[in-house]
């Protein structure tokens, strides 16, 4: 069975090619990406493992994403004025 490597979040992030806070900041802001099984906390060290690291790298979004961009020439570059109205139901009274 292949052993794990395990890197502090400042050696992952650069491993990444990413700043050194990188993986500090995507655990604040989507923990739901961090596994039990691929971090762990060695007093105030946060390690993640290769599995880890390879995890993250296939499930966030390169910079530049197309799906994102897209949307917003074709809201930029339209001649129409577009107005987007609340739902119907936040007008109704709930009697």
């Amino acid at each position: 069975m292949k052993e794990n490597n395990w890197y502090t979040f400042s050696e992952g992030s650069k491993k990444l090619g990413k700043s050194h806070s990188y993986l500090y900041k995507s655990m604040k802001d989507r923990p739901e990406l961090f596994k039990s099984t691929m971090i762990q906390k060695q007093g105030r060290i946060w390690l993640i493992s290769d599995e880890g690291l390879n995890y993250i790298k296939k499930n966030t979004k390169k910079e530049g994403d197309r799906l994102r961009i897209l949307p917003l020439k074709a809201v930029y570059k339209t001649k129409h004025i577009l107005c987007f109205l609340p739902n119907k139901s936040l007008y109704q009274n709930s009697n």
